[in-house]
């Protein structure tokens, strides 16, 4: 029975890396409906699906660094873990509903601040056309995989390594992978704008630094079905801000 139990146990892991993997790849391919195209320079002519070699590989990656380093750490995807294993689901999931909704709607204000405060700018700079589709798949789970699952959980096991307490490993894993993830944006900013003023730096890194923060605290407490929901749920109401006219997308 318990050799039973330990086979099973072996198998859902192996499907929880394949759905993760599976889940980045359709995030990443959802890039695909974005123009990446135009922010690269004139003179340089490469087919939108090469520009997506990239994301995935980094998104792979990260997939296969988080289940790897998740058992070191107590982190996890409870939502997907329990269908995999046909357990129920909707438990988890309702825990972190309230959370991850609450944290939906305080990011997608700090959004719209963001775009307030920079529209002078933004308008001045040519535009990157992000549809819906590609805010929620790469944005909510992509990136997700990527700076939580992938970043935050391998620089927590790093830490933990090094004899860090779980509290301060946590929040210096979440911290340091926030930061990379603002850093992140940086590179199609420098693309729209050669040379961004540094107030606009500043921005660029306060308004996705303190998002995901967030997004890895919902992570710890909940699960990264939570940081993902919160994640596209933002990006969800940004939008919708943004097809009504009140803010610049």
């Amino acid at each position: 029975m318990l050799d039973r139990s330990l086979n099973a146990a072996a198998a859902r892991n192996k499907r929880l890396l394949v759905t993760m993997l599976a889940l980045g790849l359709a995030a990443v391919a959802t890039l695909g409906f974005t123009p990446l195209e135009t922010i690269l320079p004139p003179q340089i002519h490469v087919p939108r699906a090469v520009l997506l070699i990239q994301p995935a590989i980094i998104t792979m990656l990260c997939a296969l660094l988080g289940w790897w380093t998740l058992p070191r750490i107590g982190l996890d995807a409870p939502v997907l873990r329990a269908l995999l294993g046909k357990a129920e689901w909707s438990a988890p999931l309702r825990r972190g509903l309230p959370a991850a909704a609450a944290v939906a709607v305080v990011v997608a204000l700090i959004l719209v601040v963001y775009a307030l405060g920079t529209a002078g700018v933004v308008l001045s700079m040519p535009q990157l056309d992000i549809p819906l589709i590609t805010r929620l798949g790469y944005g909510g789970v992509g990136e997700e995989i990527i700076a939580r699952w992938g970043l935050l959980t391998a620089f927590m096991a790093l830490a933990l390594r090094f004899g860090q307490s779980r509290k301060a490993a946590f929040w210096a894993a979440n911290s340091l992978a926030a930061l990379l993830f603002a850093l992140g944006h940086f590179g199609v900013l420098f693309a729209l704008l050669p040379h961004p003023p540094l107030w606009l730096l500043i921005a660029v890194v306060l308004g996705n630094f303190i998002p995901a923060v967030a997004f890895g605290w919902l992570y710890q407490q909940f699960g990264i079905e939570s940081a993902m929901l919160a994640h596209g749920g933002a990006h969800a109401l940004f939008w919708s801000a943004a097809a009504a006219g009140y803010v610049a997308g």
